[in-house]
């Protein structure tokens, strides 16, 4: 079998790509390729609810525990867990152009009414440790989970440190100012391969 390229790694039998956003939501958006192109993904790597799923675990952003009883569940309602997967991914897209600064009235709305629906579920529970926000255990988890914190990069301090990889169009958190590419083991050194190709010609 071939290696998988350094940009990638095998996760629980799913190819997903490797964190380089410095922030969960970038790394959610990061999991299509060639967002440059604007049309299809020449790469989609949240294929399934299930690997949608696993991305999370991956991510840390649900405990491996919580992500077998919603694959349980999602077995049980394949058809709402396909909605959900669309949901999802409907959303990213939306996002995506709300934190480029490329969103319409009409994307902007449709990606804050997730996010809104998401915090509207919140429920304040005590704990150990005092009071913690928590969201039901149900197939809408993951995209809700996402979507508030999604909401809350879009309205803190990290929201202009975000920048765009001008190779492949990935999202990364750049706050010291000095990073270029989303990876320089990948699209930085593709970039200068290219240019030392050109200076050579």
């Amino acid at each position: 079998m071939n290696a998988l390229p350094s940009h990638l790694e095998l996760v629980q039998g799913v190819v997903l790509p490797r964190p380089v956003g410095a922030h969960p939501v970038l790394d959610f958006v990061n999991t299509r390729s060639e967002w440059t192109t604007r049309g299809p993904a020449r790469t989609e790597w949240l294929t399934s609810y299930e690997a949608f799923l696993i991305w999370n675990s991956y991510v840390g952003l649900l405990q491996p525990a919580t992500v077998f009883r919603l694959i349980e569940q999602a077995g049980s309602s394949p058809t709402e867990a396909v909605r959900r997967l669309q949901a999802t991914l409907d959303f990213r897209v939306d996002l995506y152009d709300v934190l480029t600064g490329q969103a319409s009235d009409t994307t902007f709305e449709a990606a804050a009414r997730v996010i809104e629906k998401a915090s509207g579920r919140r429920r304040l529970l005590r704990s150990d440790e005092g009071s913690v926000w928590d969201l039901p255990e149900d197939l809408a988890l993951p995209l809700h989970h996402l979507a508030v914190l999604a909401g809350e990069l879009l309205t803190g301090s990290s929201r202009g440190h975000v920048r765009t990889c001008p190779s492949c169009g990935w999202l990364f958190l750049d706050p010291r100012g000095r990073r270029r590419w989303c990876s320089m083991a990948t699209c930085g050194n593709r970039a200068k391969v290219r240019a030392h190709a050109a200076r050579t010609r």
